[in-house]
């Protein structure tokens, strides 16, 4: 997989925060959330350091506002998730989606549920 775009846990976590956020978010903004909801007491430069390898990562970016960076995703939760499935896909099997499928399941086999979920998207797909 392609370590340039993977995210670590903490990198994911603050993605999420920028996801779900409605409006771009100064780097004040994201500390005094992480504070309050996940009870991190970052410093500025510890968040400084996440938001500029997310930004090497071509994953975020910010817009000033007078002498204040708002940062926002630049790509969609979707299509990073996409992305990082087809990497896993190409990488690791292939590209062959029938290999994939074949180590996910291993030895045990598809549920009667499974096989009809997967053939109705399938079906849509196609």
């Amino acid at each position: 997989m392609d370590r340039s775009k993977k995210m670590t846990e903490t990198e994911s976590e603050i993605m999420e925060v920028l996801w779900a956020s409605e409006a771009p978010m100064s780097a004040a903004e994201l500390i005094d959330y992480f504070a309050q909801h996940h009870g991190k007491a970052w410093k500025a430069s510890t968040l400084a350091t996440f938001l500029s390898r997310l930004n090497q990562k071509g994953l975020v970016d910010s817009v000033r506002r007078g002498r204040v960076p708002y940062y926002h995703p630049i790509q969609t939760k979707t299509a990073y998730m996409q992305s990082m499935a087809q990497e896993v896909l190409d990488t690791m099997y292939q590209g062959s989606v029938t290999k994939f499928f074949a180590a996910l399941c291993g030895d045990t086999p598809l549920s009667a549920k499974d096989r009809k979920e997967l053939k109705a998207w399938l079906d849509k797909e196609m």
